[in-house]
């Protein structure tokens, strides 16, 4: 395994210069950051999950920034798999396969004569990248790349002790992820006898007084095609219930019925909850089942399903790049351009919208 200690200094971050592993890519791969607060603990630290245990500061930082989670994240497991020669820097490079979150892209503008894998999450697409990662199967109609984004680090799991069904929590961004807020569910869920907690983000990871999870934005049939399914992998990972909505994620690595409970409406919502209570041999079928699927997204599956994507797609889309230079820059400045226009227009619509730019 490679370690901290192995690390020397790249242009403008680190690189793993030893490891048994070489990815198998026509150029070296640099991993672009925003250099936010943690990175450079992660950095330091041989052991991710060591640290993210030690560490309420990183863990939080961690938890919160997709940035950190997408980029910084997996440069170190893919550095504690062995793999070496992976770059992590700020700013991208030619001759580089650069990969960042498109937020991170649309700060630093289209770098010019760089090849740039754009990982887009929940935000707009960067029309000028040359390859881009979805974490939601639903975008990848245009030839993306689908991969799995890391589940919550350091998860707590439901102690084993709890036998009643009891507490119902909500782990993550409240805003625009949670049907209801966090009174109308207290108010809701007392009247039946259960308990309602939504976690501050420096406990995400904490699910050991929990015995059903929620991941329910909105009581509609959306199906959110910009969202990972890691709610629904923390709980599997956690041994808790979980209870979600409609989002398509869900019911692309999960079984409604068989590993978590899906409800469109509030009605639906409560009878799944109440159902979990009464039926003890229903509450732990689910649970066992989710165990059993939180193998396949263990970190060894993540890490190989992320060699998969480098040396597969990805390598095949730099070599196109770098075969035909005059034609992909034509086709980048043409993105650059439309890109540019709709970065504009949104400015412009936060200005009239006194809306503060987004950190």
């Amino acid at each position: 395994m490679a370690q901290a200690g192995a690390e020397m200094k790249a242009a403008g971050g680190v690189t793993v210069s030893d490891g048994p592993h070489r990815l198998a890519l026509p150029v070296p791969l640099r991993f672009v950051h925003m250099e936010r607060k943690g990175w450079a603990e992660a950095v330091a630290a041989p052991d991710f999950d060591a640290l993210m245990r030690a560490s309420p500061t990183a863990l939080e930082a961690f938890s919160l920034n997709g940035d950190l989670l997408w980029t910084v994240q997996t440069w170190c497991r893919l550095r504690e798999a062995g793999y070496g020669g992976i770059e992590l820097a700020a700013r991208p490079a030619p001759g580089r396969i650069n990969i960042a979150k498109s937020k991170v892209w649309s700060r630093l503008g289209r770098p010019r004569g760089c090849f740039a894998v754009s990982i887009q999450a929940d935000y707009p697409r960067v029309r000028w990248a040359q390859c881009h990662i979805q974490q939601n199967r639903d975008l990848t109609a245009h030839g993306d790349l689908y991969q799995t984004l890391w589940p919550q680090a350091a998860i707590i799991p439901r102690d084993p002790a709890r036998r009643q069904v009891r507490r119902v929590g909500f782990l993550g961004k409240a805003d625009g992820n949670l049907a209801l807020d966090e009174r109308e569910w207290t108010a809701v869920l007392a009247a039946r006898g259960f308990e309602f907690v939504a976690r501050p983000p420096g406990r995400w990871h904490d699910f050991s007084d929990l015995d059903i999870a929620l991941g329910i934005r909105d009581f509609t049939t959306r199906r959110h095609p910009h969202k990972p399914a890691n709610k629904l992998l923390n709980a599997w990972i956690a041994g808790v219930a979980f209870v979600s909505g409609s989002d398509s994620a869900f019911a692309d690595v999960g079984r409604p019925g068989r590993d978590y409970l899906r409800a469109l409406t509030l009605a639906e919502a409560l009878s799944a909850i109440e159902r979990l209570r009464a039926e003890p041999r229903l509450y732990d079928a689910l649970v066992t089942a989710g165990r059993t699927r939180a193998f396949a997204f263990s970190t060894a599956a993540i890490v190989d399903e992320w060699v998969a994507n480098l040396e597969g797609p990805v390598a095949e889309r730099y070599r196109a790049f770098a075969a035909a230079p005059g034609q992909e820059a034509l086709r980048a400045a043409l993105g650059g351009a439309a890109q540019h226009g709709i970065d504009t227009a949104k400015a412009a619509a936060r200005m009239l919208l006194r809306r503060p730019y987004e950190p």
